[in-house]
C-alpha cells in the first residue's frame, strides 16, 4: 500500500518549487478546481433535480482546469484565460442553480483569491474589481428580471447544494491558503538562513579587514575616508572611529609633495587609470612623521565607487636603504685602502669596471689596464675555467651570491689563487639581470699556509699511525722469517719444505705491505663522495648481527630526512666496526649495542674546534661495565690498550680518531659510574636540505 500525505500531493501538483509562487498558485487552483468539479460538485448534482446544462457546465469546467494544469506542466500558463472561463463558467450557473439561493455565490469568494494571488500590480486590481462587478450585476438583474433564474425543485435540492457549495469553497480557500503559508514559512526560513549567512559573512569580512599587517582606508571619489581597519589605529596612533569623514590631509605631511592636492590627483589616476602606487608621507595623530608605500586601487562596494587605500609603514626599511648605501660607500673606500680588488660586468654588453687594487693585485697598471670578460676568463687556470664559467652562469641565473676559488696567471707567470664574490644587483622591468658586482681576493698565501699544515698534519697522523703498524707487523714477521729460513735449510721431507716456503712467502708479503703503508704515508689521495649516513649505519649493524657475542642484542636508529655527509664511506664504515668491535668485546655475558644516528645543530666548540652548523651525529652505546676514569683520558692514545700482550695492537681507536679528525670531525666519549660507554662520532653534515641517499 502506498503511503500519501497532504505535502507529497502538494509536490505532486506543484512540482517545481523554484518556480514563481504566482504559477505555482495557478496550478494548484487548476487541479483544485478540476477535482471539485469532476469528483464532488458532478455526483453530488446527479442525486439532484438540476439543470442538465449545470452539470455540462460543471464537466467542461473542470475539464479545462485538468487542461490548464497538464499545459502549465509543459510550460505554457493560461493564467488570463483560465480566468475569463472560470468567470463565465459561474454566470450562467448562477441562474440555473437558483440565483441568490443557490451555492454559486459561495464560489465567488474563492475566485475572488485567484486574481489577488496570481496576478500583480494593476492587472490584479483590474480583475478583481470585474469578478466583483460581475457579481453585484448578477445580484441586479435576478432582482429585475426573477424570472430568469430557476429554482430548486425540492428543499432537499437546495440543502445539499449549500452543504456542497460550502464544503467547496472552504475546500478551495483551504487548500490555497496552505501553499501560501508553506510557501511564506519556507520564504522565513530562507530569509533566516540568509540572515544568518550575511552576518557570518560580515564577520569573515570584518576578521580578513582587520586580519592585515597593512593600514586600510575606505575613500569615496572624492577623497572623504569612510571606513578603516584597526591596523590603521596602531599605525596612526588614533581610534579607528575618528578617521571617518576627515580627508588624506588629515593623515599627512599637509604639504606639497604630500598635500591633499597630489591625493586627490592619486585617486583620481586610481579611478581612472587603475591601481596607483607611490611613497608616502604620512602623519600621524601625535604629529610624528614616518614614511609610507600606499597603493590604491578602485572598486565598487554596495553599487557605489570606493577607492581603497593599502598604507605600509616603510621608515624601518628607508632607514635600512640609506644606511645600506652609506656602508656601500665606506666598504668601497675601505676595499681600496686595503687592496681588496671590487669589480662591476655590464651583462648587456660584458663591459667590466674594476677598481685600481685589482689592476695592482695582478700586475697591471690601473691607468692603461682595460678589462675584458673573455680575457679574465682566458687568465684563469684550464683546470679551474669550467668551474668558473659554471658559477659565473649560476650567478647570473639565480641572482643569489655566488663565491668561487680558482687559479689565475700573476704578472710573472706565475699562478696565484683568487677568491671571487659575485652578485646581480641591477635588473630590467621584465626582470632580466643588467648588472653583476664583486670583488677579488688574493689568497695565494692562505692557500699556501693552508695546504701545507694539511700536508703536514695528515703526514704527521698516518706516519704516527703507519709507524706503530710497521713496529707491531715487524715484531710478528721477524720470527717467522728467520724460523722459515732456518727451517727449510733443515727439513728434508718435501711436503715439510713447501709448507715452510708457503710460510715464509707469506711473511715477505706482510713485509711488503709494511713497506707500501710507510711509502702511502708520503700522499694521502682522498676518495671521498656524499655518502647517506642511514646506508653506512646499516651496513655496520648488519655486519655486527653476524659477529656479534651470543647474547648480544644489536639495536639500530636511524630516522628519515637525514643530511648527507662527504665522506670516504670504507673508513668512515671502519671507524663505526672499530667502535662497534670494541664495544661487543666489553659484553662478555650479553647486552645491547645501540647503534645510532640523528642530524644535529650544534654550536661552536672551541675545545675540539667544531664550528656551529648542521652535523651529524653517529653513536655507539653498549650495556657493559663500563671504561675506568683513569682510562678515559688515554683511549684514543695510539697503543694504548687494557688487553693482554697478543691480543690487541691498541690502534683501533687511535686510529678512529685519525680517520674522523681527517674528515673535519671529533669523538666524543661518555662512561657513566653505572655502566655502560657511549661514543659519539660528530661528522658535518653536507647540507640541510639533501636528504641522505637510501
Amino acid at each position: 500500500m502506498i503511503k500519501t500525505s497532504p505535502a507529497r500531493l502538494l509536490h505532486f501538483v506543484v512540482r517545481d518549487d523554484v518556480l514563481p509562487l504566482n504559477v505555482r498558485l495557478f496550478r494548484l487552483i487548476c487541479a483544485t478546481t478540476g477535482v471539485l468539479c469532476l469528483l464532488v460538485i458532478l455526483p453530488l448534482n446527479a442525486v439532484q433535480s438540476l439543470p442538465v446544462l449545470v452539470n455540462v457546465t460543471d464537466t467542461l469546467l473542470g475539464l479545462f482546469g485538468v487542461f490548464c494544469l497538464w499545459a502549465s506542466w509543459h510550460g505554457r500558463h493560461h493564467l488570463t484565460l483560465y480566468f475569463f472561463v472560470l468567470l463565465g463558467s459561474l454566470s450562467p450557473i448562477w441562474y440555473l442553480n437558483a440565483g441568490s439561493e443557490g451555492s454559486i455565490t459561495f464560489y465567488y469568494f474563492p475566485a475572488i483569491l485567484y486574481p489577488i494571488a496570481v496576478f500583480r500590480g494593476r492587472k490584479r486590481w483590474l480583475l478583481a474589481g470585474f469578478l466583483a462587478l460581475n457579481l453585484i450585476a448578477l445580484f441586479v438583474i435576478e432582482y429585475l428580471i426573477p424570472t430568469l433564474t430557476v429554482p430548486f425543485q425540492q428543499p432537499s435540492d437546495r440543502l445539499l447544494d449549500l452543504v456542497t457549495g460550502v464544503f467547496c469553497c472552504c475546500l478551495a480557500v483551504a487548500v490555497v491558503g496552505w501553499l501560501i503559508i508553506d510557501n511564506y514559512d519556507r520564504e522565513q526560513s530562507r530569509l533566516s538562513r540568509l540572515a544568518r549567512d550575511l552576518a557570518a559573512s560580515e564577520q569573515n569580512y570584518r576578521e580578513i579587514f582587520n586580519a592585515g599587517s597593512d593600514a586600510l582606508f575606505i575613500h569615496d571619489e572624492a577623497g572623504c575616508i569612510l571606513e578603516v581597519n584597526e591596523r590603521m589605529g596602531v599605525m596612526f596612533r588614533t581610534k579607528p572611529a575618528d578617521a571617518h569623514g576627515r580627508l588624506i590631509n588629515d593623515f599627512s605631511l599637509g604639504t606639497s609633495p604630500y598635500s591633499q592636492v597630489e591625493a586627490a590627483a592619486h585617486l583620481a589616476r586610481a579611478l581612472r587609470e587603475g591601481p596607483q602606487v607611490f611613497v608616502w608621507r604620512s602623519q600621524r595623530a601625535d604629529g610624528s612623521l614616518f614614511w609610507s608605500e600606499v597603493a590604491l586601487r578602485a572598486g565598487v562596494i554596495a553599487g557605489n565607487r570606493r577607492v581603497i587605500g593599502a598604507v605600509r609603514d616603510t621608515t624601518r626599511r628607508r632607514e635600512a636603504e640609506e644606511a645600506l648605501q652609506r656602508s656601500e660607500a665606506r666598504l668601497r673606500l675601505a676595499m681600496d685602502g686595503a687592496r681588496h680588488g671590487w669589480f662591476e660586468l655590464d651583462l648587456r654588453t660584458g663591459e667590466v669596471v674594476v677598481g685600481a687594487a685589482y689592476a695592482q693585485l695582478i700586475g697591471q697598471d690601473p691607468a692603461i689596464f682595460t678589462p675584458t670578460l673573455p680575457r679574465w676568463l682566458e687568465a684563469i687556470h684550464p683546470e679551474d675555467r669550467a668551474m668558473v664559467k659554471e658559477c659565473l652562469e649560476r650567478c647570473v641565473a639565480s641572482g643569489q651570491t655566488v663565491s668561487s676559488e680558482y687559479r689565475r696567471q700573476g704578472p710573472a707567470g706565475e699562478w696565484l689563487w683568487i677568491h671571487t664574490v659575485g652578485r646581480v644587483v641591477d635588473y630590467d622591468p621584465d626582470g632580466k639581470p643588467l648588472r653583476l658586482c664583486g670583488t677579488h681576493t688574493d689568497i695565494t698565501e692562505r692557500k699556501r699556509i693552508e695546504t701545507l699544515q694539511q700536508h703536514n698534519q695528515r703526514l704527521e697522523a698516518v706516519s704516527t699511525l703507519a709507524g706503530g703498524v710497521a713496529h707491531d707487523l715487524n715484531n710478528i714477521l721477524t720470527p717467522i722469517l728467520l724460523a722459515s729460513s732456518i727451517l727449510h735449510n733443515n727439513l728434508a721431507d718435501p711436503q715439510d719444505r713447501e709448507m715452510i716456503g708457503l710460510l715464509e712467502k707469506g711473511a715477505k708479503r706482510g713485509a711488503t705491505i709494511v713497506a707500501e703503508l710507510l711509502a702511502f704515508s708520503r700522499a694521502l689521495p682522498q676518495n671521498r663522495i656524499p655518502v647517506g649516513p642511514a646506508i653506512i649505519l646499516r651496513t655496520v649493524a648488519d655486519h655486527m648481527r653476524k659477529h656479534a657475542k651470543q647474547g648480544v642484542r644489536i639495536s639500530e636508529e636511524a630516522p628519515t630526512g637525514l643530511w648527507p655527509v662527504v665522506a670516504n664511506a670504507a673508513q668512515l664504515q671502519q671507524v663505526l666496526l672499530s667502535l662497534c668491535t670494541n664495544a661487543n668485546e666489553s659484553m662478555p655475558q650479553g647486552g645491547t649495542l645501540t647503534l645510532a644516528v640523528a642530524n644535529s645543530e650544534l654550536a661552536a666548540d672551541p675545545t675540539t674546534g667544531r664550528k656551529a652548523g648542521p652535523w651529524v651525529v653517529f653513536r655507539v652505546a653498549d650495556t657493559g661495565p663500563g671504561i675506568p676514569p683513569k682510562n678515559l683520558e688515554r683511549i684514543f692514545d695510539p697503543f694504548f690498550t687494557t688487553k693482554a700482550p697478543g691480543e690487541g695492537s691498541g690502534l683501533g681507536l687511535s686510529s678512529a680518531y685519525g680517520l674522523v679528525k681527517g674528515h673535519g670531525g671529533h669523538i666524543s666519549v661518555e662512561s657513566p659510574p653505572f655502566g655502560g660507554a657511549t661514543f659519539r662520532v660528530f661528522l658535518p653534515a653536507q647540507s640541510h636540505a639533501g636528504a641522505s641517499p637510501e
